[in-house]
């Protein structure tokens, strides 16, 4: 399943590089460029590259996509758009064919290897594709979308792409706008903005431990009429259809796996303890949808877990009553102890890379530390 949201992001990414716009040198002019684009393009069909590197994978997507404003507009206000897109070629294989509508109520994504379509809420689309290596690509117009209290921009200069004089533009989250999504790692993006069209054509994107990636418009037409039947979907019939919902809920329920599943199933590098008390060895590994491992250690010493995630884990635990917090450090980070009155329970947790870790069990606060400290 990590493949479906892997490749929506992508697709979402796509049209989105399409559908807005920007012009130069100044900030003010390039939102203000970008909000009238934005309402001018009632149309986009495009043929995008999506080049892509992250911990755990990389390669290419080469989507067709056609999207189209439906005139109404959500609960926020914001427009309602139907849309498809269509790989044409991957470097995964298995997602070549691969199909994503929307017509603005329900989405379906349709996997030709498996035979396999996911559907839900039209407005949840996003959503599900968030925690993906391209994922960023997609926050990033979108936050700059939202103007100049969300990012800072820079005129780098100007450039030809595809043969087109372009603006080249370096934007970045604000740290407070950084901090407010949780965005541990530098997230940095340069667009080449076509001066004539006021639409961008590349957006290459540094989103640090996250990875990294281009998407580049090798062909596009705006507000043309494009056929309602392509924003129509029906399943195959012997296809099976899983809910997002229900999708989603299977994803947060913990499952068994073995330690090669544990480090493939998440797009971070899973670390290993160097140093256990006497008498612990791992018991088992559990997999929380792609974004956290558990690992349960064992034995005649008693027991710890080590959690790794790249989700906000730990942070809802309250200090049980006549616990002790001290703030110390780990690996030069700074960190959370939490001991308890007998000083035989304890629980620690800090961030690094852009992963948050926690290790807990009935060892006392100096084990905790020493467990941590020797990550591998």
């Amino acid at each position: 399943m990590r493949r479906y949201t892997l490749l929506l992001i992508a697709l979402i990414g796509a049209l989105a590089l399409a559908a807005c716009g920007a012009t130069l040198p100044t900030a003010e002019e390039i939102v203000d460029r970008m909000e009238a684009a934005r309402a001018a393009t009632t149309s986009a069909h495009a043929t995008v590259a999506i080049d892509f590197t992250s911990p755990d994978r990389s390669g290419q997507i080469v989507v067709e996509g056609w999207t189209e404003k439906t005139g109404e507009t959500n609960a926020a206000g914001a427009p309602i758009s139907r849309l498809r897109a269509e790989v044409l070629q991957a470097s995964e294989k298995a997602l070549e064919g691969t199909v994503a509508v929307s017509d603005g109520t329900t989405f379906w994504l349709y996997n030709k290897a498996e035979n396999t379509v996911v559907t839900g809420e039209a407005g949840k689309m996003k959503e599900a594709a968030a925690a993906t290596p391209a994922g960023p690509a997609t926050m990033l117009t979108d936050l700059v979308a939202q103007g100049l209290d969300a990012v800072d921009l820079e005129v780098l200069g100007s450039e030809q792409v595809a043969g087109k004089d372009t603006w080249k533009v370096k934007v970045t989250p604000k740290s407070e706008t950084s901090a407010q999504l949780q965005l541990d790692g530098l997230i940095e993006g340069t667009m080449w903005v076509d001066v004539e069209l006021a639409l961008p054509l590349k957006l290459t994107l540094d989103a640090s431990d996250l990875g990294s990636g281009t998407v580049e418009v090798r062909s596009i037409e705006t507000n043309q009429d494009i056929d309602d039947a392509l924003f129509a979907f029906t399943p195959p019939a012997d296809a099976e259809v899983v809910q997002a919902e229900d999708l989603a809920a299977q994803m947060q329920q913990p499952k068994a796996a073995s330690l090669d599943e544990a480090r493939t199933a998440v797009s971070f590098t899973l670390r290993e303890p160097t140093y256990l008390p006497a008498g612990l060895a791992l018991v088992e590994a559990r997999v929380i949808g792609t974004s956290t491992v558990i690992l349960n250690y064992g034995g005649d010493g008693g027991s710890v877990s080590l959690v790794q995630s790249n989700e906000d884990v730990g942070r809802d635990r309250e200090p049980p009553a006549g616990s002790q917090v001290t703030e110390v450090t780990v690996g030069g980070a700074p960190s959370t102890l939490i001991t308890g009155g007998d000083g035989e329970g304890s629980l620690l947790r800090w961030q690094s890379g852009g992963v948050r870790y926690v290790v807990a069990g009935t060892l006392p606060g100096d084990e905790a530390i020493k467990v941590a400290e020797g990550l591998k």
